[in-house]
């Protein structure tokens, strides 16, 4: 099981690594409240794909699972609230049903 809190540093690591390798230029500080898609956000369409993949390679090798992030799973992230923050992405992958079941 992965707490939120890891899944948030997981986040946090992976913006991290983006803005120092110059696929974000905007000057970060990641909070639950950072907007990762949706107006506001500082990653552009290739830093986002590359932002998700980051993240999975860094839950897999956290987890020994291989996971993938199903955007479209994220019920907080729909056409009401078009927007996905740190935060929300943190919740999902924390209470992620491939994860719950390793726990257990």
């Amino acid at each position: 099981m992965l707490s939120e809190e890891h899944a948030l540093q997981l986040i946090v690591d992976s913006l991290s690594s983006l803005r120092r390798g110059g696929l974000i230029q905007a000057d970060l500080t990641i909070t639950g409240g950072t907007v990762l898609l949706g107006s506001g956000s500082a990653l552009d369409s290739i830093a986002f794909v590359t932002f998700v993949t980051d993240v999975e390679e860094r839950l897999n090798r956290a987890t020994g699972h291989e996971l993938y992030l199903v955007l479209t799973d994220i019920h907080e992230f729909n056409d009401e609230d078009a927007y996905l923050s740190a935060a929300t992405l943190a919740r999902y992958i924390a209470g992620m049903p491939e994860l719950r079941a390793t726990a257990a």
